[in-house]
């Protein structure tokens, strides 16, 4: 009889153990059933972000293609639009690397008015790029080897541009000086910065381009390196500098497919964006694209011409 008890009793334990066992497998397929609904729900709302992020590049692409008049913009980054589209919603906003003079200057002046200052950098004195720059420079005009000249300035006032020093030198091997002269409304206003690191005399490409970092200057897009052109796939700005990575030199070879030397470029050269030939044939900008369906985010790049 006793051992039938402890018999009895010992099946209990067996029955408790098979019943927790099988209460944990329970959660368990449970919770890898619930991971899998919500993984997929994730896939699936990811898929539907990023098709709503180029929705947002065509939108704004489109958008793009009825303004004839980028660089009059008053503000930058603009065109900054959120709209709902299917499942979501998607957000563009396009950045720009240049701007126009709101009114004529004169030789003698020391104040410039722009259609926007916004993503250029106020001066200190103990500068910290991005954010600020010692020396900050503009270019005026399109090509400094004939009509454009380079322009420090030391405070930003609203859309104006103060404390000018008019057709200074940029660089030192060789000197960059331009012409000085009067500026008729709507001339072009670049943002300058100079090389951090040499370029050799030929057109392979780097692995990158390093630049003093600017916030004017776009993620991806083409810049002027003393005549040379050169693009730009991306960027990152770390410490100052403005890395530049997926590049291709020697835009501007006008002899035959890329591949003739061009001259060495030394630290301290100034750089320009946009200049194609050093003609702004080429206006760009760049949209960003962002799409947005729950928590799930996506975002697209595009820098259009025109």
């Amino acid at each position: 009889m006793d051992l039938r008890r402890r018999q009895r009793g010992f099946l209990l334990i067996v029955a408790i153990v098979l019943v927790v066992v099988a209460s944990m497998l329970a959660v368990t397929i449970a919770m890898i059933a619930g991971t899998s609904g919500t993984s997929a729900g994730d896939n699936l709302q990811s898929g539907q972000a990023l098709f709503l992020a180029g929705s947002g590049v065509e939108y704004e692409t489109r958008r793009m293609a009825q303004n004839l008049e980028w660089y009059r913009s008053t503000a930058d980054p603009f065109d900054l639009t959120t709209q709902n589209f299917g499942q979501g919603s998607f957000t563009v906003q396009t950045n720009l690397p240049a701007t126009l003079l709101r009114a004529r200057a004169n030789p003698g002046d020391t104040t410039i008015t722009a259609y926007t200052t916004n993503r250029f950098p106020n001066f200190n004195a103990a500068a910290s790029p991005p954010t600020t720059c010692n020396p900050c420079y503009l270019q005026l005009d399109d090509d400094i080897t004939g009509s454009a000249e380079y322009v420090r300035y030391t405070g930003i006032a609203g859309n104006t541009f103060t404390g000018l020093t008019r057709n200074v030198t940029i660089g030192t091997t060789p000197a960059h000086t331009g012409t000085a002269g009067a500026r008729d409304r709507s001339t072009t206003v670049y943002p300058v910065t100079t090389l951090s690191v040499a370029l050799p005399a030929n057109c392979a490409a780097p692995a990158n381009v390093q630049i003093v970092a600017h916030p004017k200057f776009l993620g991806a897009g083409t810049l002027d390196i003393e005549g040379e052109e050169i693009s730009y796939k991306n960027s990152s700005s770390s410490g100052g500098v403005m890395t530049l990575t997926g590049i291709t030199r020697c835009l501007d070879d006008v002899t035959g497919p890329p591949g003739n030397t061009p001259a060495s470029h030394a630290v301290l050269a100034p750089v320009t964006p946009v200049l194609i030939g050093d003609f702004s044939k080429d206006y760009e900008a760049q949209v960003v694209s962002t799409g947005t369906v729950g928590p799930a985010q996506r975002t697209m790049n595009r820098v259009l011409q025109r």
